[in-house]
């Protein structure tokens, strides 16, 4: 696969000791025909390079494309935000989480090959609900800044 977006992901592969492990171009195909979509580009490329173990990529608990395409997990996902009343109108694909889909961050499939960014948190003023907020980033912006801050932690002895 080329790598368009993501070129600082696959030239920092390993930060610390954690080196990102990807998965093969069939079994991406193979997600987006269970769920009937397309993955954009840069997420594509993501997956290829560290869809199956983001390493020391600071992504939330959750980023693998197994765990997060497996029927359990879409099941926790659509219960979680059932419980919280969001409703999000538009196709999109839940990338990264945490706290059983109570936290997590995603993207539109319609929003082009490098989409934005929007996280779904609690809302601070009603903990019965979540709030979504779009980010000023996009996916690959997202990413190199996530290895820079992987680089930082790693340096600080953190991880």
């Amino acid at each position: 696969m080329e790598i368009i977006y993501l070129r600082k992901l696959l030239e920092n592969s390993t930060i610390g000791k954690s080196t990102i492990r990807g998965v093969s171009e069939e079994k991406i195909v193979s997600v987006e025909e269970k769920f009937d979509i397309r993955f954009p580009v840069v997420y594509r490329e993501f997956l290829h390079l560290a869809g199956a173990y983001c390493g020391a990529l600071p992504l939330y608990d959750t980023a693998s494309l197994e765990e997060l395409s497996s029927d359990w997990h879409q099941e926790i996902m659509k219960e979680t935000m059932t419980e919280y009343g969001t409703v999000l109108d538009r196709p999109f694909w839940l990338y990264a989480e945490s706290n059983g889909c109570e936290q997590f961050a995603f993207f539109y499939l319609d929003d082009g090959d490098d989409p934005y960014i929007y996280r779904v948190d609690y809302d601070y003023q009603n903990d019965e609900k979540q709030t979504v907020t779009k980010s000023e980033f996009t996916f690959s912006q997202v990413i190199d800044k996530a290895i820079d801050r992987a680089y930082d932690i790693t340096e600080r002895g953190i991880w």
